[in-house]
């Protein structure tokens, strides 16, 4: 059975007073390109925008789904992740973050990340 982008959701992301992201935006690159399903190529260099809900988190639905880090079959990869204000403000990152393989349909909850941790 072939391999399956994961389905992000959750965060929570907080400006500096502690004040939800509302309407911000989270940005994602891979850090190198990959190879899944031994034929679909996946370029790094490509920014993805992922909207932030009136929570700071990426909602369930609509589904964003990025590639897992280890299904890209190249060691090390990593997303280079960073957080913005509605307003277009860094407010957090860029951070080296990953995304686990899960089994099967899966969902990934990013309000587990530690910043930086590319374990």
């Amino acid at each position: 059975m072939p391999s399956a982008p994961i389905q992000i959701f959750g965060g929570q992301f907080q400006d500096s007073e502690g004040n939800p992201l509302i309407d911000g935006y989270l940005l994602f690159e891979l850090s190198e390109d990959g190879i899944v399903n031994t034929s679909t190529r996946v370029c790094s260099g490509y920014t993805i925008r992922v909207p932030l809900n009136s929570l700071g988190s990426v909602p369930v639905s609509p589904v964003y789904a990025l590639w897992d880090n280890t299904t890209l079959g190249t060691p090390n990869s990593f997303y280079l992740v960073s957080a913005y204000a509605a307003s277009g403000q860094l407010v957090w990152g860029p951070n080296a973050q990953t995304i686990p393989f899960i089994l099967g349909p899966a969902s990934f909850d990013i309000g587990t990340w530690i910043p930086g941790d590319i374990t």
